[in-house]
């Protein structure tokens, strides 16, 4: 994954909202987890297809975070929801 890749929430997951952060369940999985206010906030912008860049750009926006540190991070926790199939790369040609 890099910052040009595109990426969304994928179908397989609900979601719910629990005292102001996200609560998950993969439905292929069969397994719970949950996201903190940060998480959260990305799992919100996931909604509809957008860049890494775009994410990191909004978290800038909203927190006091040098790029290159929202840059790693954001793409370590996308890796780590894409490595459990909770959010697609989206194909660049759609």
């Amino acid at each position: 994954m890099i910052l040009d890749t595109k990426v969304t929430r994928s179908d397989e997951v609900l979601t719910s909202e629990v005292d102001g952060e996200v609560v998950m369940m993969s439905i292929d999985a069969g397994t719970y987890s949950g996201l903190d206010a940060i998480g959260s906030k990305i799992w919100e912008l996931l909604e509809k297809p957008i860049t890494v860049s775009e994410i990191c750009d909004i978290m800038m926006s909203r927190y006091d975070v040098e790029r290159d540190v929202c840059e790693k991070d954001v793409l370590s926790f996308l890796e780590d929801l894409a490595s459990d199939n909770t959010i697609r790369i989206v194909d660049a040609d759609r």
